[in-house]
């Protein structure tokens, strides 16, 4: 089992929690921790949940117990400017009450309790090392992980050129520039297309990843991923079947972009060394977490929107083989 993409790390924390440990092992607090910050958000959210499970306990009784899974008020939670030394207190709050509610499972879904501090009240700066601090009390070690803040991703618009070529041959490059803490990227296109059946209108929104776990190859601020044109089409192949009263209608794509920290690139390592023949049977759990298990890392997002494709790409939309018998 390979590890999941960053764009599904980065989503699964708010909504889900699993990490592998020993259930049946002496009782012990371990902290899980998950936890991602961005200049791009207006507030940051962090998971900080417990781990341990009563000698002869039930795990499934637990997961539904919150004084089980969740630490209660007296456990304070800090976010320390490292060059600073200043140190900001995370707030306890039940996040489903903000939006964010828990995804069904195991864990009892209400309160998600996570820990929040406003953006304006900290106000981070690309490249700030940051460090997470988690006070436990009853004499219990200090929690602690570091990272690095990411600069803000810049999507070339001249590469492509919009409305984009998409000639069967033809190189279609999607061109970045990211900061110097930036390590690893997933690079997506969201297609829109307009659904008509019986005079009902919808639009479908599809994602086609064009990389995923992308490694930064130089120090260089230039990063860029290439396909070919008649990828485009063998893409709308794949996904879509033809149906008969179904016409559709090409409204053009999104270019979302995706960026992790060093972490990400330690964990996929870590992921890397434990596969193929040389193997262990179990992959290690990844963690940068002292005292306890989880991430705690640095993101950054960009969307360049709206961009549309040639009219003879249109053309090949209707006509082309790969696409002809889909209602273009």
């Amino acid at each position: 089992m390979r590890f999941p993409s960053i764009t599904i790390l980065l989503l699964f924390f708010l909504t889900s929690c699993t990490t592998e440990f020993e259930l049946e092992a002496p009782w012990k607090d371990v902290p899980i921790v998950y936890g991602f910050l961005s200049l791009q958000d207006t507030a940051h959210y962090l998971r900080v949940e417990k781990a341990f499970l009563e000698p002869e306990g039930d795990a499934r009784q637990n997961a539904r117990r919150v004084d089980s899974i969740y630490y209660g008020p007296e456990v304070q939670v800090f976010l320390e400017k490292i060059n600073s030394g200043q140190r900001f207190e995370l707030d306890r709050i039940a996040a489903n009450l903000e939006g964010y509610p828990r995804q069904e499972g195991a864990f009892v879904e209400a309160p998600n309790i996570l820990y929040k501090i406003r953006s304006a009240d900290i106000n981070l700066r690309a490249g700030d090392p940051m460090r997470l601090l988690i006070d436990r009390g009853m004499d219990l070690p200090e929690v602690s992980a570091e990272t690095r803040i990411l600069d803000e991703i810049t999507i070339r618009e001249s590469n492509p050129v919009s409305p984009v070529n998409m000639d069967y041959d033809r190189t279609i490059n999607f061109v970045f520039n990211v900061g110097e803490y930036a390590q690893v990227f997933d690079v997506r296109l969201l297609l829109y297309i307009e659904e008509e059946r019986s005079g009902a209108q919808t639009v479908n929104t599809l994602e086609w990843v064009l990389a995923d776990d992308l490694r930064r190859s130089s120090s260089e601020g230039r990063v860029s991923v290439g396909i070919m044109g008649e990828s485009f089409y063998r893409f709308l192949s794949d996904v879509l079947s033809s149906e008969p009263g179904l016409s559709r209608k090409f409204l053009g794509f999104d270019v979302a972009i995706t960026a992790g920290g060093a972490e990400f690139v330690e964990l996929l390592r870590l992921q890397e060394a434990n596969t193929g023949l040389t193997s262990a049977q179990d992959i290690p759990v990844y963690s940068n977490i002292s005292e306890g298990l989880g991430i705690f890392s640095s993101r950054a997002t960009a969307v360049r929107e709206g961009v549309q494709i040639t009219t003879a790409s249109l053309d090949s939309l209707q006509e082309g083989i790969f696409t002809r018998d889909l209602g273009f």
